[in-house]
C-alpha cells in the first residue's frame, strides 16, 4: 500500500470522528495534519529500511560480478593448461553465480522502484501537509479576527456604554449651562466696572471744570480790586 493510499485509509478510519466534530473544522484539520505527520514518519522509517536493503544488494551484486569475472578467468586458465575438468568446474561455479546475480539484480530493481514510488508519494504527502498547515494557520487567523470583531460589536452595541455616553451628554449639557452662567456673571461685572469708570471720568472732568471756573472767577475778582 502506497503512502497516499495509507493516508487515505487513515482518513477513512476517522469518518465517524469527522461527523462528530462537524461543528469544529479546526479540530478536524488538526487531526488530519497529525495523521499525515504520522504517516510521513512511518514512510521515512520504511524508506531508511529500503535504502539499507538497496546498499546491501548493491554490495552483493558487485561481489557476484567480481566472482563471475574471477571464475571466467580461472576457466580460461584451466583450458590453457589442458585441464578441461577444472575449466568445467569453474564454468559451473560461474553459472551458479550468474544465476544468483540475476536474482539479486531483480531484487535490487524492485527495491529501486519501491524507493522511487516512496519518494514520489512522500513528496506528494509533504505538499498536502504543507497546504493543510497553511489552511490551519489561515483558519486560526480568521478565528482570532472573528473573535475580535465579535467582541468589538458587543462593546459597540453594549447598552451600558450607550447609557454611559448618554450620561456624559447630560454632564456636558450641565457644564455648558455653568459656563453660560459664568459668562453672564462676567458680563455683569464688566458692566459694573465700566459704569464705575465712567462715573470717575465724569467726576474728574467736573472737578477739573470747577477748578477752571474758580480760577477764572478768582482772576476777575483780583482785577476788580486793583481798579478800585
Amino acid at each position: 500500500m502506497g503512502i497516499i493510499s495509507r493516508a487515505i485509509h487513515v482518513g477513512r478510519s476517522h469518518v465517524n470522528s469527522v461527523v462528530t466534530w462537524a461543528s469544529n473544522p479546526q479540530k478536524r484539520l488538526r487531526l488530519l495534519i497529525q495523521d499525515m505527520e504520522e504517516t510521513l514518519v512511518k514512510a521515512r522509517s520504511s524508506a531508511i529500511t529500503s535504502i539499507t536493503e538497496k546498499k546491501e544488494l548493491e554490495r552483493r551484486v558487485a561481489k557476484l560480478n567480481a566472482d563471475v569475472a574471477d571464475w571466467q578467468s580461472k576457466a580460461e586458465t584451466a583450458v590453457q593448461r589442458g585441464r578441461d575438468d577444472l575449466a568445467t568446474e569453474a564454468l559451473q561455479a560461474k553459472a551458479r553465480n550468474v544465476s544468483m546475480l540475476a536474482t539479486l539484480e531483480a531484487q535490487l530493481e524492485s527495491v529501486l522502484r519501491s524507493l522511487a514510488h516512496q519518494s514520489q508519494d512522500m513528496q506528494g504527502l509533504q505538499m498536502k501537509l504543507q497546504e493543510a498547515k497553511a489552511r490551519e494557520r489561515a483558519m486560526r487567523t480568521l478565528q482570532r479576527s472573528a473573535t475580535t470583531r465579535l467582541w468589538l460589536r458587543r462593546k459597540t452595541y453594549d447598552q451600558r456604554i450607550d447609557a454611559a455616553m448618554s450620561q456624559l451628554g447630560e454632564v456636558e449639557g450641565l457644564l455648558d449651562e455653568l459656563e453660560g452662567r459664568v459668562e453672564v456673571y462676567d458680563i455683569g461685572r464688566a458692566s459694573e466696572v465700566n459704569a464705575a469708570l465712567n462715573r470717575l471720568a465724569i467726576e474728574s472732568q467736573a472737578s477739573a471744570e470747577l477748578q477752571e471756573i474758580k480760577e477764572k472767577l478768582g482772576g476777575q475778582t483780583a482785577l476788580s480790586y486793583a481798579k478800585s
